[in-house]
């Protein structure tokens, strides 16, 4: 009896070959059905997960809501700030303490924050166009060309500058340990980050600066204002030079790439210049020889859609 109940080790081999091979194929199955075929090539309908549009459409409306009241409650109080002239609280300042009530609000009774998330291409196509066009028109011409020079060292050269001063000092102190998450082999990264940085907006400065009561010096407004219009342009190319030749995995930026990066940055600049200057001539031209003003309607539309046109054909050209 004791014979009969010893399994021969071919056939024990054998069984266990058989069940891996079972196994195997059951987990070559599951997985082609989870990929919607299946062995004998039938596809398998995706699994569907219902969504209430109603649950949807609500939750948006309450986000729309908390942002509409966000940007009541950062105007009404930029109203306060210059009605009653509170000189030591600027209106952006206002505006970011609204901020980080309504956000921790949010937080706390918001459940989807979809629409609260910030998408760059938001910012690049829908926030800085009108934040441009605003700056250029309420611009005082004759004063900025008449320092254009100064205006031109301090946004281009200072702004070079204060991005590499900042960005090899970021690099430096990830080198010796007190910035974990910059990458301390390659420079770029933190160039990248030094290029964002320095790009400031003199905000509060130039609203304390331009109240009349204070009565500021005029040249000193001229170069700060045109300076803060013109920096953000010069920030947005560095950091698309600096993209450009970005590669985490790859070595740092040679001496062979350094003209190549200076010429990209240099023709970037130019071709923006020459797209503003072209479609601003088209549309004096379009403006001077039609009967627009006739039509109000028409000739304000047209004025955004070519100031958005500028903008959209500068990053066209310039990608």
């Amino acid at each position: 009896m004791s014979d009969m109940n010893v399994v021969p080790s071919w056939m024990a081999n054998a069984a266990n070959a058989a069940i891996d091979a079972a196994i195997s194929s059951s987990n070559s199955s599951s997985s082609a059905n989870m990929d919607g075929q299946g062995l004998l090539g039938n596809e398998t309908e995706p699994v569907m997960i219902e969504v209430d549009p109603e649950e949807i459409h609500q939750s948006d409306a309450d986000t729309a809501l908390a942002l509409n009241v966000t940007l009541i409650g950062c105007i009404l109080l930029a109203y306060h700030v210059k009605a009653n002239r509170i000189y030591h609280i600027p209106e952006s300042a206002a505006a970011m303490i609204v901020g980080i009530v309504s956000g921790g609000i949010a937080r706390l009774v918001v459940k989807d924050l979809t629409l609260f998330e910030f998408s760059p291409e938001i910012f690049f196509f829908v926030l800085l166009p009108p934040i441009i066009f605003e700056a250029g028109y309420s611009l005082n011409k004759k004063q900025f060309f008449e320092n254009i020079g100064a205006i031109a060292v301090y946004a281009v050269v200072g702004t070079v500058i204060s991005t590499f001063i900042v960005g090899y000092a970021t690099f430096y102190a990830a080198k010796i340990g007190l910035i974990r998450d910059i990458d301390s082999t390659n420079p770029m990264e933190a160039l990248l980050f030094g290029a964002l940085i320095s790009a400031v907006d003199p905000v509060a400065t130039l609203s304390i600066m331009g109240s009349p009561e204070l009565q500021c010096d005029q040249l000193l407004y001229s170069l700060v204002f045109g300076e803060s219009v013109l920096n953000d342009a010069v920030a947005i190319v560095l950091f698309k030079t600096f993209l450009k030749y970005y590669d985490p995995d790859g070595p740092d930026l040679g001496r062979a790439d350094i003209p190549a990066a200076l010429l990209s940055f240099v023709t970037v600049t130019v071709l923006s210049i020459l797209v503003g200057v072209g479609l601003g001539l088209v549309v004096s031209f379009i403006y001077r020889h039609t009967s627009l003003s006739s039509f109000p309607k028409f000739e304000t539309a047209l004025l955004f859609l070519f100031c958005y046109c500028c903008y959209a054909t500068a990053e066209a050209v310039t990608k």
